[in-house]
């Protein structure tokens, strides 16, 4: 068990310098011509009229093509455009007085995206940057009925936005939400959710040996991707740790590198190990009840940070390209 360490008041000021820290990979994006579109299919559902819904399939297949389709199968679970009780389904979905209060709601909450529309602009300037051959994805937001934050379909990153109207939100202690989760429920954690959402999507976890080490690389290449697309970020916000979690990490970082190696945790291929080391969880088992859940993800962007540093002619592609995760790790010379 790793030892808390409790520091006074008037050390944490100091120490919240340090969840600032910005990233080697900043990039000049002055010159990139983009401007990004969100998508609002959520405000398109609510202005809907129920006589119109059938003339207004073709328009959505044409607008959103096969996230039309997921959406309607996989986030609603309604089936199909293409079946024929399908207008009937879409209508009492958009009719019934609970799910048209959350989208009115929610409508009111995200009024104005323009921030965070802002902040996915520049992040998808700097993708170009660094993959100066791809096209950055679609933004489509949408209400999930609070089943899916978000969804990622080809080339089009939707986003629930019923998942992010803020931690005080009546609605999600009425669904029985865990306090740690509604930590991260607001309108800006939607940029590092999309750049980390789209990490997953272009660079997928290579699991011909899946175990806790891995994972925990895998995880830190998609935060330092996150971070690269959004230098500003504090890195407690990235992580969705609170500002003691943060703290609580920097003093134990040796501490629970130390008590993954004594417990032979690295290469346990357990996948309640894994999942107890990296999934959200109000915090993780094997540390005390003062860490944050998904301790060993921090970690794992630790030890790709320092394999960067240590590798600094390479590019960010480049780095997130490599799926030899124990490679990093020997390489990075991590040593907390």
């Amino acid at each position: 068990m790793v030892r808390p360490i409790i520091i006074c008041a008037s050390v944490i000021s100091l120490l919240l310098a340090v969840f600032c820290s910005r990233s080697p990979l900043e990039v000049d994006i002055s010159g990139i011509e983009y401007n990004l579109e969100i998508k609002r299919f959520d405000m398109e559902l609510l202005d809907l009229k129920p006589d119109s819904i059938e003339d207004a399939i073709t328009d959505f297949y044409t607008a959103y093509g096969d996230f039309f389709d997921v959406y309607n199968v996989h986030v609603l679970n309604i089936g199909p455009a293409s079946h024929r009780r399908y207008p009937s389904y879409l209508s009492m979905f958009i009719n019934d007085p609970l799910n048209r209060e959350v989208m009115e709601y929610t409508g009111r909450i995200f009024t104005d995206m323009s921030d965070i529309r802002l902040q996915l602009e520049n992040g998808f300037k700097r993708y170009m940057v660094h993959y100066p051959d791809s096209l950055p994805p679609e933004i489509v937001t949408y209400v999930s009925g609070f089943n899916q934050g978000l969804l990622i379909v080809s080339r089009t990153v939707g986003v629930g936005l019923d998942q992010y109207l803020g931690r005080d939100c009546a609605y999600y202690d009425l669904l029985g939400i865990a306090e740690y989760l509604q930590y991260n429920k607001y309108p800006g954690r939607i940029p590092p959710d999309v750049f980390y959402a789209w990490a997953t999507a272009i660079h997928p976890y290579n699991d011909s040996v899946d175990n806790v080490l891995n994972r925990m690389i895998h995880e830190g290449l998609l935060l330092y991707f996150t971070k690269a697309m959004l230098p500003g970020i504090q890195d407690s916000t990235l992580m969705g740790f609170t500002p003691e979690q943060m703290i609580w990490c920097l003093n134990n970082e040796k501490q629970m590198w130390t008590h993954l190696v004594e417990h032979k945790l690295l290469f346990s291929t357990d996948i309640l190990d894994i999942r107890k080391l990296i999934d959200n969880a109000p915090y993780t088992q094997f540390y005390t009840t003062d860490s944050p859940g998904r301790a060993a993800a921090w970690q794992g962007w630790q030890i790709v940070r320092a394999y960067a540093e240590r590798n600094s002619g390479m590019s960010l592609r480049e780095i997130m390209a490599v799926t030899d995760y124990q490679s990093i790790l020997r390489q990075s010379r991590y040593n907390p």
